[in-house]
């Protein structure tokens, strides 16, 4: 596994004792300008990102769409609606200042001397902007960050989600120009820094392409047509380039210290044992299917059986989530090879191509199985589940696989928003009479106070553009 470096930033991580070497030379902050160097905003930016989509929205997404349900404190707020202004300001302000911020200082900083550290900060920021807008839907962008220009700076208007998503394709457009240069044209090149890709142009480039094919899809509300179209195209960029197995995936990466663990560890064995259990969804559904993934997403109950529970019924005697993600290091996909053969198979079903969208569906499934489990389907398996025709491929069987392969992941979030599909029980317990799913987050506290721009929306029953 590439080298990880932990960086001291104002982040969600678990930062208690660990190894001085792991973190050695990282751990300037990025906005010391005596310090700060490509390197640093780079890998920076990479653990906040890793914060970000590993954390707290996470485990907000993972309960919402009832993959996981919470049993107590937090958890159980979240279980019930009880989402405020307040809940995410730390999250907010993770992808603002350690992700945006730094990613434009590294754009500018780089240079045109250096394509490849300005491709990866174009991805980044893509990816940083891309769950801002799918989890509060109008976000600041284009005159966000210039605080550092004064007070005129300081309450920058939100952009219309549609407009935030025309840019985050544009952007996506000149990273994979930048990142197609010549090595020879640049004066540095990322190497260690890069705690995903080591520094390798093709793989974040292939990448960039695989998140074009995302945000095209995401559109499927709004123009399922062309929205298959331009999904198609991108993906077969991202397969020329290389995006062809499990070993392109995008991943956050983790270590064995206390201070590097994959969250879902440190919340759910270490801080917060027993506030999340396992959703009665996946486990009910993989036991039904005989699934392979089964032992690894979920664990054993104490009578050493994988069970789940229902938002409403809240059982506390439920497994706990399984070693997949509450491992010290595991990994944690960003970007997937299985969630790109899920776009094809869901686009080339919309393209009323049913033939084209079974081979991507069987494809998809059988990458999930081996990512989560290390080892190839069964053969029984993959003639139960992987193995449909131009005449038994549907949308709930693309839809339904995809929420199980994305365990935990905010993009399964997006999806049930666009298709409905699972179909979720409302929560009865739910607190202040809101009686549907929530559909997006609202304003955080520190915006609606000192932004005069800011929308103030505080009902999370409110659609996101793309949703509506």
């Amino acid at each position: 596994m590439k080298r990880i470096a932990t960086i001291f930033i104002a982040i969600a991580l678990i930062t208690t004792t660990g190894c001085k070497k792991f973190v050695d030379g990282y751990d300037e902050s990025p906005n010391s300008p005596s310090k700060v160097t490509p390197q640093l905003l780079l890998s920076n930016a990479e653990v906040a990102y890793f914060a970000t989509m590993n954390g707290q929205l996470s485990r907000q997404s993972a309960i919402i769409t009832q993959q996981v349900v919470g049993i107590d404190f937090q958890a159980k707020e979240v279980n019930d609606y009880q989402i405020d202004e307040g809940t995410n300001s730390n999250e907010w302000d993770v992808i603002y200042t350690n992700g945006l911020v730094n990613l434009n200082q590294l754009y500018t900083q780089a240079g045109t001397g250096n394509p490849y550290y300005q491709g990866i900060s174009r991805v980044m920021k893509a990816m940083f902007l891309g769950v801002a807008t799918d989890l509060w839907g109008d976000v600041p962008n284009r005159e966000a960050l210039n605080g550092m220009g004064g007070p005129t700076n300081y309450n920058p208007k939100y952009d219309k989600q549609e407009d935030v998503i025309a840019d985050i394709q544009t952007m996506l457009s000149e990273a994979i120009t930048l990142l197609s240069k010549a090595e020879g044209d640049n004066t540095i090149l990322p190497a260690d820094d890069d705690l995903i890709f080591a520094g390798d142009a093709a793989a974040w480039k292939a990448t960039a392409q695989v998140l074009k094919a995302r945000y095209y899809n995401r559109l499927s509300k709004k123009d399922a047509a062309g929205s298959a179209t331009n999904a198609l195209a991108a993906l077969t960029d991202a397969y020329a380039t290389g995006f062809t197995s499990n070993d392109a995936n995008c991943n956050a990466l983790f270590g064995a210290n206390s201070n590097e663990y994959n969250q879902w560890y440190a919340y759910t064995r270490v801080d917060r044992r027993g506030y999340i259990k396992m959703g009665s969804i996946i486990a009910d559904t993989m036991k039904a299917m005989s699934d392979p993934r089964l032992s690894f997403y979920v664990a054993k109950d104490d009578s050493g059986k994988y069970t789940g529970t229902s938002c409403v019924e809240g059982n506390g005697a439920a497994s706990d989530v399984g070693g997949y993600l509450a491992t010290q290091n595991a990994a944690f996909p960003l970007v997937s090879y299985a969630e790109a053969k899920f776009i094809e198979a869901e686009a080339k079903l919309r393209k009323a191509d049913a033939a084209g969208a079974a081979t991507a569906f069987n494809d998809a499934v059988l990458a999930s199985v081996e990512q989560v489990t290390g080892a190839p389907a069964g053969a029984t398996y993959t003639a139960a589940y992987a193995s449909e025709t131009a005449g038994s491929i549907t949308l709930q069987k693309i839809m339904t696989q995809k929420y199980m392969a994305l365990f935990a992941q905010v993009e399964a979030y997006s999806d049930w928003r666009r298709t409905g599909i699972p179909t979720l029980e409302v929560n009865t317990n739910a607190v202040g009479g809101n009686s549907d799913v929530p559909r997006s987050l609202p304003t955080v506290l520190e915006e609606r106070l000192y932004n005069t721009n800011s929308p103030k929306i505080s009902d999370i029953r409110t659609k996101v553009w793309w949703d509506q």
